[in-house]
């Protein structure tokens, strides 16, 4: 008689159930798994860095605007470049804030300036995302751009530099 493996194996509705296999066959399955995980990752790898340049365009631009349409993502695959940005408060990549506002001078973008605004305010990065409606992961990338701009090593740093700004402008 063959040894049983027991494990507990899903019907993808919810419910788990208990199944009998041999050692032989798990191993079998594990391996066949392992085999589709392996490929899948390998083309999904492959068909990222095909068009890595893309990648990094799209990136960019969704930390600078927060969303794209289909539109704008197939400008972006089709000219390498955003054409048309979307509408709103960002000013165009490489653009920087108007003097007027005092944290406008630390050569920050639109939304990197209002997130650092709001952690002048002790407000965390979620919190931050919540208030400007983001991910809490693209408030996170906001605020690693603000300490390399800034070149300050956390968060109270650029909150001091901040404060002084608008101290400064109150003068």
């Amino acid at each position: 008689m063959s040894p049983r493996y027991r494990s507990r194996v899903s019907n993808g509705k919810g419910k788990a159930g208990a199944r009998d296999y041999s050692e032989a066959t798990a191993e079998q399955i594990d391996r066949e798994m392992r085999r589709l995980l392996d490929d899948a990752y390998q083309l999904a790898r492959r068909t990222l860095m095909a068009d890595r340049d893309k990648l990094d365009v799209i990136a960019k631009a969704l930390l600078e605007y927060e969303t794209l349409d289909g539109s704008q993502i197939k400008e972006i695959v089709e000219h390498g470049r955003l054409i048309n940005p979307p509408p709103g408060g960002a000013p165009p990549p490489g653009k920087k804030m108007p003097a007027k506002n005092p944290l406008g001078l630390l050569a920050l973008t639109a939304r990197e300036t209002e997130v650092l605004n709001w952690i002048a305010q002790g407000k965390t990065n979620y919190e931050i995302g919540v208030i400007l409606r983001a991910c809490t992961g693209t408030i996170c990338k906001h605020v690693e751009h603000i300490l390399v701009k800034l070149n300050v090593e956390n968060r109270t740093a650029a909150a001091v530099i901040a404060l002084a700004a608008l101290a400064n402008a109150k003068r």
